[in-house]
């Protein structure tokens, strides 16, 4: 799925005519003629109504009719109204309205589905993803903000949606993209994260249901469905869900190296609670090693590829599941950002509720090895957001950092050890930047604020990861992603969230009807260094050579040496190389901009199109 928004403006065909062209685009139309949606998508992916000179589009994953949403488009009034159809749908999509002849442009709160605008001679425009508004402005790349992209694990909050493309902005989390037809386009907030409150078995019934929905729309409209089967609670749970609803079902395990990793044993035995669904297993030799293809850019140029290490093999999966007929494969990515035990739960309800905090307490203490006096520490700490961003940028080089004393609001970002003291200033100076703006979290409560930023950066992995299994027909899918999937974690008491023995007890509790017994109570996660260090020594020659014409040395943001000493050294634990799948990103990102001579889109659109 592809598309650019035009407002309902009488210079919506001459902004259209800046764009490239491409045969077989599609075109929804307002009715007063003009164009409005343009691109190109599956037919099951839109769903529109139109009430007089009002109409509705949603594009993407929806359980809701056009009966229904006409109905409900007949009693709206002002795109304000949107409100309530984008706080109960299910699904994952992006929602645009046009209300009393203003636009509503939205995506999903996680950035699966996210929404990039800009303006063109005075005239708002928006789409997808960013190239393809950076095509009808001609903006060009902020080289400025690429040393953030070298921060692992991520950029902070505001900077981690900061836009490469210059000219081009990000919807922010919780917004819809006002576009009225004579002025320019700004962000409004609709939606804000909901309080912990929700006791465990309301909250666990209410995600269960989300869950339900969210699979739901994946398997309506697909004759056949796959899932990730890695033998975690995450994808297992995904398998038993759609298992009722598909009419035919294809899980997918890969066999890991490390001969202590138990998920093939927790896979099989879930397997053979599946006895209707086709199991495909794969081993280390048949489908691609990590790194693999490190060389080859990529037309899809919104930014650095998020899983640039297992690309080759996103790319296998894709084709062996489009071979057996999928078209569209669920993964548990998300799950383990919205169910795992964080120690600022314990943090916030020691805070407001002391009493009732002190089990959470002892757990948190037990998981962390701390002392008691670290403990009471941690306990009495608190700051701003902007505080914690600003000390984020005091220890933002890779020296050795004082253990923290507080709750962190995200993980604290750190430059690698091969950039350059340029790159450093750069990024602290944003970082610092950014701080002095005295930005608002995403939430309130530290740990729900971590939650948001972490599920917006498994939105950004599965927005681009569906981009390129989409080329071979399959759509990369993320239910734990959805809005209400998103809503109904957030909401369970923070009490709730951590139990001694029990592993990710909120998603656990949901599954206790769905799941087999035995999988609601597995305590382990495989480890995978094994495919790290396997794929390092198979294409470590490949790696090297990046290095010896680097775009980023050239930029000078990289030290040509350092990342060399981290390719050809000995490292006793994987963590260097969660550093370098950034820089690698990075890298070979600027490289499909600079070194393939491509015009920096993916947007084509043409005068031969489908009208709807």
């Amino acid at each position: 799925m592809e598309f650019i928004v035009l407002p309902d403006h009488p210079a919506a065909d001459a902004v259209l005519a800046l764009s490239p062209h491409r045969t077989g685009d599609k075109v929804v139309r307002y009715p007063s003629g003009r164009p409005w949606v343009i691109g190109s998508w599956r037919d099951e992916e839109l769903t529109a109504a139109s009430a007089g000179s009002n109409a509705v589009v949603l594009l993407g994953r929806t359980r809701i009719g056009e009966t229904e949403l006409a109905r409900k488009l007949a009693a709206m009034r002002s795109v304000n109204d949107m409100d309530s159809l984008s706080r109960s749908t299910h699904g994952c999509f992006h929602l645009l309205a046009s209300i009393g002849g203003q636009v509503r442009a939205q995506g999903s709160l996680t950035t699966v589905c996210q929404v990039f605008y800009g303006s063109v001679a005075g005239v708002a425009v928006a789409a997808d993803r960013p190239q393809s508004v950076a095509a009808l402005t001609g903006g060009a790349i902020d080289e400025e903000l690429v040393a953030l992209r070298l921060l692992s694990p991520t950029a902070p909050h505001p900077l981690s949606q900061a836009c490469l493309w210059r000219g081009v902005t990000a919807l922010p989390l919780g917004h819809y993209l006002l576009m009225p037809a004579n002025s320019d386009a700004r962000p409004v907030r609709w939606w804000t994260p909901p309080e912990p409150s929700v006791p465990l078995a309301q909250g666990a019934d209410t995600l269960r249901r989300a869950l339900e929905a969210a699979v739901e729309t994946r398997t309506a409209h697909s004759a056949t469905v796959s899932t990730d089967l890695s033998g975690g609670m995450d994808s297992t749970s995904l398998c038993f869900l759609a298992a009722p609803r598909a009419a035919r079902l294809v899980t997918y395990h890969h066999v890991p190296l490390d001969p202590s990793n138990d998920d093939g044993i927790w896979a099989g035995r879930c397997a053979a609670d599946l006895p209707d669904a086709r199991h495909v297993k794969e081993h280390s030799g048949t489908a691609p090693a990590w790194y693999a293809g490190c060389l080859s850019t990529d037309e899809d140029v919104e930014g650095p590829f998020p899983l640039i290490r297992t690309r080759a093999k996103l790319e296998h999966l894709a084709r062996t599941m489009a071979a057996l007929g999928s078209t569209a494969h669920l993964q548990g990515i998300g799950g383990d950002e919205l169910f795992h035990a964080r120690a600022a739960c314990a943090h916030a309800l020691a805070r407001a509720h002391p009493l009732r905090s002190a089990r959470q307490v002892r757990v948190v203490r037990s998981m962390s090895r701390w002392t008691t006096s670290a403990t009471i520490g941690y306990l009495l700490s608190g700051g701003t957001y902007a505080r914690w961003l600003r000390s984020s940028a005091a220890l933002l080089g890779p020296e050795p950092r004082k253990r923290t004393t507080g709750p962190a609001w995200e993980s604290p970002p750190a430059m690698p050890v091969w950039a350059t003291p340029r790159a450093v200033d750069a990024v602290r100076s944003l970082i610092r930047a950014a701080a002095d703006g005295e930005p608002e979290p995403l939430a309130p409560l530290p740990v729900q604020h971590d939650m948001l930023s972490v599920a917006q950066l498994c939105g950004e992995m599965t927005r681009r990861a569906s981009r390129f299994t989409a080329r071979h027909g399959v759509s990369y899918e993320a239910p734990y992603l959805d809005d209400r999937v998103v809503e109904a974690a957030m909401s369970v008491r923070l009490e709730d969230r951590i139990a001694a023995g029990r592993y990710k007890p909120v998603l656990a509790t949901a599954m206790r009807d769905v799941l087999p017994a035995y999988a609601q109570g597995r305590a382990t996660k495989g480890d995978y260094s094994g495919e790290l260090y396997s794929g390092l020594r198979q294409h470590r020659a490949d790696l090297l050579e990046l290095c010896e014409e680097s775009v980023l040395v050239g930029m000078g943001l990289v030290d040509r040496v350092a990342l060399r000493g981290l390719l050809l050294g000995l490292h006793p634990d994987t963590s260097p190389f969660m550093a370098f799948d950034s820089t690698l990103a990075c890298e070979l990102w600027l490289r499909s901009l600079y070194r393939d001579n491509r015009s920096g889109t993916t947007a084509s659109l043409s005068p031969n199109r489908e009208e709807t």
